[in-house]
């Protein structure tokens, strides 16, 4: 990724601006006495750890919320938005961290949901088509917008979304980590997006936990923690150290501790593994080891994961675990064979959110086990013991798992899948969405499998997890295996050079 700052022409005209904002929940007080200002053709970076308060702020700012007190002003004009609806129609655009998206209607319904095109009192598609077509191509994305979103990889989504909120003319733009599932070159080009919006005059709010970023785009960082603005600092004067130190009140010695462990026997080995989305894919994996892959957007290497774990039929290769050759066509078999999977939508795909900790950590057990009585006093032990071993922050194992912050969320799936004692652990962007100091938790965690003996998969669009974390790399293009590193040994260059077919 470029470390060169993209100069956003930021003027004195004062675009969105909130002061005093306070909002409490009951028990908690999300937000005491925030104060943000944005201006015109400026990118500002919210910075904060899991829990800090940046979603309850984005909320308040999108009318989702709406403040205990405080005010909110745009262009110096106090306003009230007790629906979202109201600040979109202000030009306020929001991409969340977590997508919104119908699954089961087309791209193009997607981006016009809510505003769709109309002749004659009929659903005009001609243009609905022509003009999503058109959307698409200004975020790099040439997909028919007649299929259906939810045939889309995770980075497609997420940039259909950026194209959806381009598209509706906001002057005010907050992007809820926009990069999660983008890879450095899908970044660099969303930063070209926002180069050029800034230039055009649209005040961004830039939400991001990957701390290099901020220094490529901000103009501005203001840092929260437990509610409260603990600094408002320009980007050219300051350090990853000094504002590690804002958002956590310490210092983080080491934000990759990757461990020595002994590698021992094969655990996993795929021999020309093909899928729709990959072809004769193959690998070794050991006990001991995390093994990274890596790919580009459309390279295929997302699938892997979903098609070790069942979920993607195979058409061809084989899979074994242990020196046994395995049948995976469901995540049962998966299951039954000692396999764990982590997906890149934890909200959607990896927990229940409405239910308890306990419920989603017995999850699993529950679904290989299938007893005719639920064993609650069993649930309560296995969650209390997970509780304690991954360090999870929850008030108690009843608390519901919507309420957790998204490094939390990520322990509790993998307390659910540890329930089990599975041998190999597949993560799809195992720290998306996480702040710094969750992050070096989960790289504890896998550590400490490893030395247990486990084998670990991390699938992974972030270049520095990727080489600070791997054992061994695979890198994919274009649906096939371009190429294996070690992980000792790999750059960043060795990496993107395989992942363009180089």
């Amino acid at each position: 990724m470029s470390e060169q700052h993209i100069q956003t022409g930021a003027g004195s005209d004062v675009v969105l601006e909130a002061s005093g904002v306070c909002k409490s929940f009951p028990g908690v007080k999300a937000l005491t006495d925030v104060s943000i200002t944005l201006h015109r053709g400026e990118v500002v970076a919210l910075l904060g750890e899991n829990g800090a308060g940046k979603s309850t702020l984005i909320k308040v700012l999108s009318g989702i919320y709406q403040p205990d007190a405080g005010e909110i002003r745009m262009d110096g004009q106090t306003v009230h938005f007790d629906l979202p609806l109201q600040a979109r129609n202000a030009g306020i655009g929001v991409i969340h961290q977590e997508l919104n998206y119908v699954p089961t209607i087309s791209i193009a319904e997607n981006i016009f949901m809510g505003k769709l095109p109309k002749k004659h009192g009929f659903v005009d598609y001609k243009t609905m088509y022509a003009e999503s077509s058109r959307i698409l191509k200004k975020v790099g994305l040439e997909l028919d917008p007649r299929i259906q979103i939810s045939t889309c990889a995770v980075a497609q989504k997420q940039l259909i979304e950026i194209a959806k909120v381009l598209s509706a003319d906001a002057r005010v733009l907050i992007l809820d980590e926009p990069t999660s599932a983008l890879n450095d070159v899908e970044t660099n080009y969303l930063f070209d997006l926002i180069r050029r919006a800034s230039e055009a005059g649209i005040a961004i709010l830039y939400i991001s936990h990957k701390l290099e970023e901020l220094f490529a785009i901000a103009d501005r960082v203001v840092v929260l923690r437990d509610g409260c603005v603990t600094g408002e600092l320009n980007i050219r004067n300051t350090n990853k150290n000094e504002l590690i130190v804002r958002m956590v009140g310490r210092e983080l010695t080491d934000l990759f501790p990757k461990t020595s462990n002994p590698i021992g026997d094969v655990a996993l080995e795929v021999d020309h593994l093909t899928t729709e989305a990959f072809q004769d894919v193959s690998f070794k994996t050991h006990r001991g080891e995390i093994f990274g892959i890596y790919g580009l957007m459309g390279s295929g290497h997302q699938e892997i994961g979903a098609a070790l774990f069942g979920q993607i039929d195979h058409s061809a290769g084989s899979i074994r675990v242990c020196g046994k050759e395995v049948r995976i066509r469901q995540p049962m078999d998966a299951i039954n064979n000692g396999l764990a999977y982590v997906p890149a939508e934890r909200k959607t795909e990896g927990l229940v959110l409405n239910q308890s900790v306990e419920v989603n950590i017995a999850s699993a057990r529950y679904s290989r086990e299938r007893p005719f009585w639920l064993r609650r006093k069993k649930d309560a032990q296995s969650a209390q013991k997970w509780i304690e071993q991954l360090r999870i922050k929850t008030p108690s194992r009843d608390t519901i798992t919507e309420s957790l912050s998204g490094g939390n969320q990520q322990k509790v799936i993998l307390g659910k899948w540890l329930e089990l004692s599975p041998d190999i652990f597949i993560l799809n962007e195992p720290t998306r969405g996480i702040d710094v100091g969750s992050k070096s938790e989960i790289y504890r965690i896998l550590n400490d499998l490893c030395a247990d003996g486990k084998c670990v998969i991390i699938i992974t669009s972030e270049m520095p997890e990727l080489l600070s974390m791997s054992d061994e790399i695979m890198v994919m293009f274009e649906g096939r295996v371009s190429g294996y590193l070690k992980g000792s040994e790999a750059t960043q260059e060795d990496v993107v050079r395989l992942a363009i077919g180089g």
